[in-house]
């Protein structure tokens, strides 16, 4: 009974494990499907998860929800927040054998300081996800945090540090054969030569990086890249091919989508229509650029846009309005100060948009076959659980009735024998009666034979079988006497014979009840009650 109370509570404990994984499960699911669907809700159910995970002690899980709440806490402007969860997620993969999966920490604890504008702190964190990846040999993952170091000093605006490791990432992508990278470094590099003054440069790179998003088929990119040739045509004073460039970029099909990249076209397109002096179609693009950014709340497009405001009214001899359009420049300059970091942060995430697509797409396969064999592992596991519980049970019952069973037994084996014994003991009993009986009336030999003749007669006729029954008188007393444990020796002298006349007798005996020897002779005499007792001894 107390192995089956351990049983139930085994039992019991297990079943209260699985519902812990199954409720971590199925918050991993939730988190899952809404993190770029609901920012806000995945953060929501990933924060209430955490001590759920922490209780249940699987660092896998703790570790999870800590990613997932960091990043969506940065996602949602939370920065102290998030880099305190991925601070503690990183204490948790202190001795993490997955390094693509420790270096993805310190990427989004890297991305947060960015955000807050700790420029040192995410260089440092970039460069733990770099060694991470150098030690694994995983050049995807080189070329990534690469590309993000030179991000943070292409922030900093130190050009020549962000030139050398955009070339060290496009070496990496180049060597793995990654086009979607390599296009997004020369992007990155274009834009650098453009901001050292190099446009010559920087149309070179942007050129290489159109090609393959055309190959690609990436229309927001093409659009992009081609905007960013039109601003270098333009600092070359080439109009035409700025032009050009510009209005084959503003008839993208993605641009309904892509509110920032509109502006800045509609703004660009200004600026050539103004440089060809063409003051009509710059004001309808200047005033188109205006919608867009009022809407978007752009203050860096509103600045350009009330700066070429106020150089066209300038060139129309409107200075009032020209001096009004520097004014609001200016407020719109102040309230971008407060802006910086953040729009500093959305252009670098532009910029590796592609690689993030593609990272996440090779991530999202990788973690649709994980899953499939958690799945399995996890199914697996509650078979040989509840295999193990069913095995568990089977084996103590099978104990239990082991147990009974020998105790059944016991009781059985106890009355047999005393059975036995009472059996012995009345037989016993009923030869001393019979015997002292005979002694005292002192009959003579004859009569003694004649008694033995009659108790022979009598067992033939009621229940010996057919092979004793051909046992001669005499034979039938040496048997009977045999059953008794005598001697061939004390035969002799008991029947009064010599010991080979006994040995002839017992010859014949074995040979008419066609048994092998003394003991199945004597164990037929026991199974008939052929007892030597019943013959008496000769008296004195």
């Amino acid at each position: 009974m107390k192995n089956l109370i351990y049983c139930l509570l085994f039992i019991t404990l297990t079943s209260s494990l699985f519902g812990q994984l199954e409720h971590l499960e199925n918050q991993k699911k939730i988190v899952d499907s809404l993190f770029y669907i609901d920012a806000s809700e995945a953060l929501k159910y990933s924060e209430a998860t955490i001590e759920d995970a922490r209780q249940f002690g699987d660092s896998s899980y703790i570790t999870y929800f800590l990613d997932q709440a960091g990043e969506l806490n940065r996602r949602q402007g939370n920065y102290d927040r998030s880099v305190e969860l991925l601070q503690e997620c990183i204490v948790h993969k202190k001795y993490w054998t997955d390094l693509k999966d420790l270096s993805i920490t310190h990427n989004n604890l890297g991305r947060t300081y960015t955000n807050k504008g700790q420029y040192d702190l995410a260089a440092y964190n970039y460069l733990k996800a770099l060694q991470l990846m150098e030690t694994a040999k995983n050049l995807m993952g080189q070329g990534f945090y690469l590309n993000n170091l030179a991000v943070v000093y292409d922030l900093q605006h130190n050009y020549g540090k962000a030139l050398e490791y955009y070339k060290k990432s496009l070496k990496v992508k180049e060597e793995i054969g990654n086009e979607t990278g390599i296009a997004a470094s020369y992007t990155n590099l274009g834009i650098v030569y453009f901001n050292l003054g190099d446009y010559n440069k920087s149309i070179e790179y942007h050129k290489r990086g159109y090609k393959i998003y055309q190959k690609l088929g990436s229309s927001t990119k093409v659009a992009r890249t081609l905007n960013n040739l039109a601003r270098a045509y333009l600092e070359t004073g080439d109009y035409t091919n700025a032009l050009k460039y510009i209005t084959q970029a503003n008839v993208s099909d993605t641009l309904h989508d892509n509110k920032q990249l509109s502006t800045e076209i509609q703004l660009n397109l200004a600026h050539c229509y103004f440089k060809l002096n063409e003051l009509d179609s710059t004001k309808r693009h200047v005033d188109q650029a205006m919608q867009m950014a009022t809407e978007t709340n752009s203050f860096k497009n509103l600045t350009d846009v009330y700066a070429l405001k106020a150089i066209i009214a300038e060139k129309q001899g409107d200075l009032e309005s020209s001096l009004s359009y520097l004014k609001q420049q200016l407020s719109y300059r102040d309230s971008l100060i407060n802006e910086t970091n953040i729009y500093a942060v959305s252009e670098m995430e532009g910029k590796y948009e592609y690689e993030k697509n593609l990272r996440l797409i090779q991530e999202s396969e990788l973690a649709i076959a994980q899953k499939e064999k958690e799945i399995e592992r996890q199914k697996l596991k509650v078979f040989y659980w509840l295999t193990a519980c069913v095995v568990l049970i089977a084996i103590v019952l099978v104990f239990m009735l082991l147990y009974w069973f020998k105790k059944q037994n016991t009781s059985l084996l106890k009355g047999q024998l005393a059975l036995i014994h009472s059996q012995n003991h009345n037989l016993s009993e009923l030869n001393h009666n019979l015997k002292t009986e005979l002694d005292r009336t002192q009959i003579s030999l004859e009569e003694k034979n004649e008694v033995l003749n009659n108790v022979f007669a009598k067992s033939k006729e009621t229940e010996l079988p057919e092979s004793l029954m051909s046992l001669s008188r005499r034979e039938m007393e040496v048997l009977s006497h045999l059953a008794l444990g005598w001697t061939d020796d004390q035969l002799a002298e008991k029947l009064f014979v010599s010991k080979s006349t006994i040995k002839t007798h017992l010859r014949r005996i074995y040979s008419k009840l066609t048994v092998r020897g003394r003991t199945e002779a004597v164990a037929m005499a026991h199974k008939h009650n052929l007892l030597g007792d019943m013959v008496f001894e000769k008296t004195d």
